[in-house]
């Protein structure tokens, strides 16, 4: 028995923004919709208690710093990772019809191209959509195992020491008020701060998977747009005994003019896009170097199960970067290999009108379209510089250790 979404026969209409809608429906927060009472009183409790643990988390770590600064590490880790999922979740809620709009604007474009009933396109477009799906999903999986470790390196502890002063030990390094950590309220507020970190993975997976499906989605309508500038020149790739006939070089015309149509009204989306996943974006990148850094830091100093349990966690948030830049740079190539194509094809065989829209949609396409983000756009040559800038603090960490 093993999940839906990875059955080969998994409606193509189901898997558009399937981990965005899950992550945040298993929230509360839906888009597209009216939330009911029971769905905002849910969403309020989930954001109250990712709020109250990272006050809980930050309050332990300061308290920690000058008496065992390893574990004050051990508790600013975490907190990193949970402010910025608290800001994207809150986030995603302001802009949530916004987001909804977006949604459904690239549900009827991807349609379009679905009704036309063209092999080539289904399998694009099949690919592209499993993918957004399988790897949302796995740093959503990545994500809940991580809480895992978490869980298990609590309870292993305090197994060890059951014969010793017992010490009630919560999954993440949180202090709340002296009576959460003795019987009988320790099993609620153990349970509490569980569910702060299962918080923290359904909104750090939903919006990663909304950028990386999104960027998977255009990159698809993208190679549509490749797809038809190809069946548009058909004609003379194959060969004319004369040249294109008036009619045919209008027709042609007529179908560039639509594809330039087409790319603009993609490149409008994406500017969109960066209006609204901007922010969000940037304060992901900025604190997924510092808790890289942070967690091999931690790799080092601890010893044991402890290994495993930041080996998961930086494997988790590594994985998520890789997803943002992968998509990046998957868009911006679908976006410069429109031009290559009509480059390849034999344009020079049709007539002057015809040329210059073929010029046009290759002049366009020389800019790539990107996410626009401050300071840079999410790309493989960033994922790379964000593994050297961490890699250069460890190497300061382990000179001051």
């Amino acid at each position: 028995m093993y999940p839906r979404f990875l059955d080969r026969n998994y409606p193509l209409k189901k898997h558009l923004f399937f981990v965005t809608r899950y992550s945040f429906g298993l929230l509360g927060l839906s888009f597209g919709q009216d939330l009911s009472w029971w769905q905002l009183l849910w969403l309020i409790f989930n954001f109250f208690n990712l709020a109250h643990c990272c006050q809980a988390e930050f309050v332990f770590g300061w308290s920690h710093l000058l008496i065992s600064p390893v574990d004050a590490m051990d508790a600013f880790c975490p907190l990193a990772c949970s402010l910025t999922t608290l800001f994207k979740l809150g986030w995603m809620w302001w802009r949530r019809q916004e987001v909804a709009d977006l949604m459904e604007h690239i549900r009827l474009l991807t349609e379009q191209q679905a009704r036309k009933r063209d092999q080539r396109r289904d399998e694009a477009q099949r690919s592209c959509y499993v993918m957004a799906t399988r790897c949302g999903m796995l740093v959503f999986t990545l994500g809940s195992i991580t809480t895992g470790a978490f869980v298990l390196r609590s309870l292993w502890e305090m197994w060890m020491r059951r014969r010793e002063e017992f010490k009630f030990d919560l999954p993440f390094r949180m202090l709340f008020p002296e009576f959460a950590h003795r019987m009988p309220w320790f099993p609620v507020f153990y349970l509490y701060s569980t569910w702060s970190g299962q918080v923290t993975v359904y909104a750090f997976a939903g919006t990663d998977g909304f950028f990386f499906g999104f960027t998977l989605y255009v990159a698809f309508l993208l190679q549509a747009l490749s797809l038809d500038v190809q069946d548009a020149l058909r004609e003379v790739q194959g060969g004319f005994p004369t040249d294109p006939s008036p009619r045919e070089s209008e027709l042609c015309c007529q179908q560039l003019a639509n594809i330039v149509d087409r790319h603009n009204e993609i490149e409008k989306i994406v500017e969109r896009f960066s209006g609204i996943m901007a922010a969000p974006t940037f304060v992901h990148f900025v604190s997924a170097s510092v808790v890289i850094a942070t967690s091999v830091i931690d790799i080092l100093l601890y010893s044991g199960y402890n290994i495993i349990r930041y080996v998961v966690y930086t494997f988790t948030v590594s994985s998520a970067i890789f997803l943002y830049c992968y998509g990046g740079t998957e868009m911006a190539t679908k976006s410069l290999s429109l031009g290559d194509d009509a480059y390849g094809s034999t344009w020079y065989k049709w007539d002057r009108e015809t040329r210059r829209r073929v010029f046009l949609i290759i002049l366009r396409a020389q800019r790539p379209i990107t996410v626009r983000v401050p300071f840079f756009a999410p790309s493989l040559p960033v994922f790379t510089s964000i593994l050297k800038f961490t890699g250069s603090i460890v190497a300061l960490a382990k000179t001051i250790l």
